[in-house]
């Protein structure tokens, strides 16, 4: 869900942006002898998630959600992680924020985007739903929806509080793994001899 950080950790490639969106909606096996551009974002994606779920410096972000929301934790933290992302823009990214999602979106669109994810990205794109991460209530809505789905019935004021509560720990817990995960892109980014700064 975090598709705002994933798309900057490839923003040196078209390919790898788009991989960053798409690769929560493109399953099954990639041709990693002779990879497209798009196969490259697909693994860059799925290399960043393998290595962001093993990370201390995310996992011990997941207590901050409280014991009622703990399982869904990861899913919610890859939401708050572009929310402060967006937020905080102006420290973290590169360009200014409209034009760095309007290359996202641009880079998306020379794909073709499966179904069950074209109506999502509509909306995502005609509203820059990636530059309204900054707004916590955009971000709190949608997880209120993601929990809905999942089963979590009755937790938005649990949620609520937990965001509020936490807001600044959470920007804390970010500057770091900001670095790790940064420092892993740009590795894997070396390893196959694709541009990473």
């Amino acid at each position: 869900m975090n598709y705002l950080f994933h798309c900057w950790l490839g923003r040196h490639d078209a390919g790898l942006m788009a991989g960053g969106f798409l690769g929560d909606f493109i399953k099954g096996h990639i041709n990693d002898v002779k990879p497209s551009a798009l196969d490259r974002g697909l693994l860059l994606h799925r290399h960043i998630d393998v290595q962001s779920n093993r990370l201390p410096s995310m996992r011990s972000t997941y207590h901050r959600f409280g014991s009622v929301l703990r399982r869904p934790a990861p899913i919610l933290l890859d939401l708050v992680a572009d929310h402060v992302f967006a937020k905080h823009w102006d420290e973290f990214g590169d360009r200014e924020l409209a034009t760095f999602t309007a290359s996202c979106y641009e880079a998306i669109d020379q794909h073709c985007v499966p179904a069950k994810a074209r109506r999502f990205y509509a909306h995502m794109r005609d509203t820059d739903l990636l530059a309204r991460y900054a707004d916590l209530q955009v971000i709190e809505d949608i997880m209120v929806r993601i929990l809905k789905r999942l089963r979590f019935d009755n937790c938005e004021t649990e949620l609520a509080r937990c965001l509020r509560e936490h807001e600044r720990a959470f920007y804390d817990d970010f500057c770091v793994y900001f670095e790790d995960l940064t420092h892993i892109a740009e590795s894997w980014c070396q390893e196959h001899k694709l541009p990473c700064r």
